[in-house]
């Protein structure tokens, strides 16, 4: 069975579950918030390292990590939004400890994983904006400069796009190209900016993850302007949907 996680309001993982049980698969899309209020998480892990994780959900549904064949992962959160309402000491502590369950669990899975989280980011590969900006500029995207100061909230979350909308001459649109194991999605992207964003997901550590590169384009220039774990799903089309179902089911 195919698990998509996701949060409630990520339209973008239920239409890639609907396309997988259209295309044959067995495949349920599961979110933050069902997790959170699962009846029960059984998760062990033995003396090798060996980790097995079954999960009860509300309905009565169970998750067992040895039957899983593959899972897309785009999960932001730890599930933690029973805790809401309790004490703040006690809900932080719960929502560490539900970060590193939900890691925990992804990562010793059997089972192809898009994306194994990290413990940035339990979607996956997520530097911070400014180790992203200066890994694209290492891989030779084209890279407008970014301006930090003592007064910059931290992660400056929009520096590489302010950078490149101060930049860039002309008219742009904004651009996201999706990058899956080291292969570009998008047909129409220059070979050079194609081979960059190879090399960017190389140098990120992200060779087995999906990645959506973000741009701005104008006058025929591919202004890098930042990336996320959690692309745009949709816009890869068919394309997406059959390689994504090929890398989730090669063990």
């Amino acid at each position: 069975m195919l698990l998509v996680l996701c949060s409630l309001d990520d339209t973008d993982s239920q239409w890639f579950a609907r396309r997988a049980a259209q295309a044959g698969r067995a495949c349920v899309a599961v979110s933050t918030e069902q997790l959170s209020f699962a009846r029960r998480h059984d998760h062990r892990v033995g003396p090798a390292g060996d980790v097995r994780t079954t999960i009860e959900l509300a309905d009565g549904a169970v998750l067992d990590g040895e039957a899983l064949t593959g899972v897309l992962n785009r999960v932001r959160e730890p599930p933690a939004l029973a805790w809401y309402r309790a004490d703040p000491a006690e809900r932080d502590y719960a929502s560490a400890e539900l970060f590193a369950y939900t890691l925990s669990w992804l990562a010793g899975l059997r089972c192809p994983v898009r994306n194994t989280p990290t413990p940035q980011c339990l979607a996956g590969p997520a530097p911070d904006p400014v180790h992203a900006w200066a890994a694209a500029h290492a891989a030779g995207l084209r890279c407008a400069p970014v301006r930090l100061g003592t007064g910059t909230p931290w992660p400056p979350g929009d520096a590489a796009l302010a950078g490149a909308r101060a930049a860039a001459a002309g008219p742009v649109r904004p651009r996201q190209v999706l990058c899956l194991d080291q292969e570009v999605l998008d047909r129409d992207v220059p070979p050079a900016t194609a081979s960059a964003v190879r090399r960017l997901a190389k140098l990120l550590g992200a060779e087995t993850a999906l990645l959506g590169i973000d741009f701005l384009v104008g006058d025929g220039d591919w202004w890098f302007a930042g990336l996320t774990a959690v692309p745009a799903l949709r816009p890869g089309g068919d394309l997406l949907v059959d390689r994504l179902l090929q890398v989730l089911e090669t063990p």
